[in-house]
């Protein structure tokens, strides 16, 4: 008899997670972030979360995964939903935000 693997809820795939480790160099290449993160301490989700803002770094958005409905979910550091769907979906929105925050930021 096969051994039975329990996935986390919130599991992300290798091809997922590669494509967010993509999208956050992107926004970082873009002057929109300074770093990403994989958190995966233990009692919440894991969630992939890109930060902004030098010397006072701050969250910007996290991104994690319900496997129940099958969707990505953004959320901003207030916790408030920014997107939720398909992963190409989420880095859309979180993108098309990323930009115009970052216009909006004083230099």
């Amino acid at each position: 008899m096969p051994d039975i693997v329990n996935l986390p809820a919130n599991f992300i795939g290798k091809d997922d997670e590669q494509r967010l480790e993509s999208f956050g160099g992107h926004l970082i290449a873009h002057g929109c972030a300074t770093r990403w993160h994989w958190n995966r301490e233990g009692g919440i989700d894991v969630a992939f979360d890109v930060f902004r803002g030098g010397s006072e770094e701050r969250l910007f958005v996290s991104i994690s995964r319900d496997r129940q409905h099958d969707k990505f979910i953004a959320r901003n550091a207030r916790g408030r939903l920014v997107a939720d769907g398909p992963l190409d979906h989420v880095m859309a929105v979180v993108d098309k935000l990323a930009r115009s925050s970052h216009r909006d930021e004083p230099a």
